[in-house]
């Protein structure tokens, strides 16, 4: 085995949790609903239906798009209990929210519009076109909101989509799929626009990012798993990690940033990438923030025995958030630490130093550290630093337009939140278009289905222009 082909082994194993044994001399059993035995039949059939899919029209894609929209509407309830059930993570109102905003605020065609330039050389027309069968990795914190989002897109784009989903969701994940292809076919006959295996692997992972009919690939997943998919030769769209920081300075609304934080970071239980993992707080409103966030359902935490504890318990020796406390509720990780609390708290508040390791890594929990910073050039280099590099979300809470000004420009993330909750980032609750696959990597940022083509040129110098011809 190459040493590139350890790599991947090994990383994928890491992210995707699963040790299970290679499907490549799987029989297939394809149920006709888009779910095969093995990588390359699953592959092939979004091959040939691509070749059929790229040719029709656009009206035909809108038709694809709606299926999907009517047809999963009277089952988000149904997905949402499933989604908990498998994955345990997370809650199911919040997955609701999720899963609407992945079906009626993502992207369509109409995020396709041509570009038209004439003059004396002629017409220039830009338009968009599909790279063909996209490979998509799909996470678990995430799993049929990513599927239904990403495959609006990039139907939209005039794709077809192979799922590798994650081994943690692969049941609801695999039903997602075959209820795109339900939908679909009885829309429009289209078949196997959408596809996955029946059974995940890392080695099943690993064989789709080197098929030689994926034009495309498109990973959710942490930096080793986005890393491979960048250098594997193929086109790459990296949905990476991220540690968000959210800044409070002294100019802020306590009331209504205490209320959007803690709405925030305890949504779903911490497991969106984009949720606060941090705050950073100027010194002179630190403890009122703390006091207000408390009365918002935050749990504080000030035994120094009981945050060693929490620490310990919820980072492994490897130095990663443990899996069994990731989404988990606020309570059940303050009752497997021993901490007595009172009523029903939705998130876990301590303060802590910057380079404490609850504040530096991305939990994934409903913990989050309040660190001290002396004033607002602190708390910005503070952010920065902890943030450190991911480039992917923060968020301020300031009544200062140039504080906010310069953290928004300091701070050069994909998503930048000003006195809100940051998953209004992603779409939830309709604010702008829905973002499952935040693209920070690679610079795509938050994708579209224009995300999921190529740009294509053409000339006709002969013409056309109505304003001028020649002399």
């Amino acid at each position: 085995m190459s040493s590139l082909e350890e790599q991947i082994r090994k990383i994928l194993a890491e992210e995707l949790g699963s040790t299970t044994s290679s499907t490549n001399n799987t029989v297939s059993t394809g149920n006709n609903k888009g779910v095969y035995g093995n990588v390359d039949e699953a592959v092939q059939a979004a091959k040939a239906a691509q070749e059929i899919f790229v040719d029709c029209s656009i009206e035909t894609r809108n038709k694809v798009i709606d299926s999907l929209k009517e047809g999963f509407t009277p089952l988000l309830d149904h997905i949402a209990t499933e989604i908990v059930n498998e994955t345990g993570m997370g809650t199911k109102e919040a997955k609701i929210k999720k899963l609407e905003n992945a079906l009626y605020n993502t992207p369509g065609t109409e995020d396709l519009t041509s570009e038209i330039q004439t003059g004396d050389g002629g017409l220039i027309m830009y338009e968009y076109a599909p790279f063909g069968v996209i490979g998509a990795v799909t996470p678990s914190t995430n799993p049929v909101e990513t599927v239904i989002a990403n495959a609006i897109m990039m139907l939209a784009g005039g794709n077809t989509v192979y799922f590798s989903v994650h081994p943690g969701a692969k049941a609801i994940s695999r039903w997602a799929v075959e209820k795109c292809n339900e939908f679909i076919e009885a829309a429009t006959g289209l078949k196997n626009l959408v596809v996955t295996i029946e059974k995940p692997s890392i080695e099943a992972a690993q064989e789709m990012m080197g098929h030689k009919d994926i034009a495309a690939l498109v990973v959710t997943g942490g930096p080793g798993v986005v890393h491979q998919a960048m250098i594997s030769g193929k086109k790459a769209i990296g949905a990476g990690a991220g540690n968000p920081p959210a800044m409070v300075d002294a100019t802020a609304n306590l009331s209504l940033a205490a209320r959007n934080i803690v709405d925030s970071a305890a949504f779903d239980n911490n497991i969106l990438c984009t949720a606060e993992k941090e705050v950073v707080a100027e010194s002179a409103i630190k403890d009122e923030l703390i006091r207000l966030m408390q009365q918002e359902g935050a749990f504080l935490v000030t035994n120094p025995k009981d945050i060693e504890t929490l620490t310990s318990m919820t980072i492994t020796e490897k130095g990663t958030p443990s899996r069994d406390y990731i989404g988990k509720d606020a309570t059940f990780i303050l009752d497997s630490a021993g901490i007595n609390y009172s009523g029903q708290p939705k998130l876990i508040i301590l303060e802590a130093d910057k380079n404490h390791p609850l504040v530096v890594k991305e939990m994934l929990m409903p913990i989050v550290p309040v660190v001290c910073a002396r004033d607002f050039d602190d708390m910005l280099k503070t952010a920065v630093e902890v943030e450190d590099n991911n480039h992917h979300t923060a968020s301020i809470h300031s009544g200062n337009l140039v504080n906010i000004n310069k953290a928004a420009h300091r701070m050069n993330t994909s998503i930048f939140v000003v006195n809100g909750p940051t998953y209004s980032g992603t779409g939830v609750g309709f604010t702008g278009a829905s973002a499952l696959t935040i693209s920070t990597p690679t610079g795509e940022g938050t994708t579209t289905a224009k995300t999921f083509t190529r740009r294509r040129r053409l000339n006709s110098p002969e013409g056309f222009s109505m304003r001028v011809w020649r002399d």
